[in-house]
């Protein structure tokens, strides 16, 4: 009858110690921040004004067309057997070349969210339409790809 108590107590334990530990990973979330320079294509008339401008990080790329639509396509790899959830987001700003002193003309903007688990290696492909980009889209110098995981993230 003992060892009864004890295997419940221990079991109970247990099971309050998962849920305070999947609690407190899931409230918690860590940011991966990167930013790009602006890459001007084409021109849409007699005053230069950019027909796109695309955005290269390295394993993911964004554009922005000049009616404050983007797209955005990255690769995010999870480290780990245990899973956590990803997304990525975008913002844009106007700032010197190389993306120093950057005034951030929107806030981020999460595209994607997938669940990812073993050592996987996804895709996340999304996009938006601002309109408060529309304006400004000839000035725009930079753009900062933000990842976000929550849950077990290594």
């Amino acid at each position: 009858m003992r060892r009864i108590r004890l295997l419940a107590a221990t079991i109970s334990l247990f099971a309050t110690l998962t849920v305070l530990a999947t609690t407190e990973c899931a409230a918690q979330a860590t940011y991966n921040r990167t930013s790009a320079p602006a890459r001007p294509v084409g021109s849409a008339s007699v005053v230069l004004k950019p027909t796109q401008i695309n955005f290269d990080f390295g394993g993911a790329a964004t554009s922005l067309g000049p009616k404050g639509d983007w797209t955005i396509k990255a690769l995010v790899s999870h480290r780990g057997l245990l899973c956590a959830t990803y997304s990525v987001g975008i913002r844009y700003g106007m700032g010197s070349p190389g993306c120093s002193n950057v005034v951030w003309l929107t806030d981020v903007t999460y595209a994607t969210e997938q669940r990812q688990c073993n050592n996987a290696a996804i895709y996340h492909t999304g996009g938006d339409v601002q309109p408060e980009l529309v304006e400004p889209f000839a000035r725009i110098t930079c753009a900062e790809r933000v990842v976000r995981c929550t849950g077990r993230c290594q």
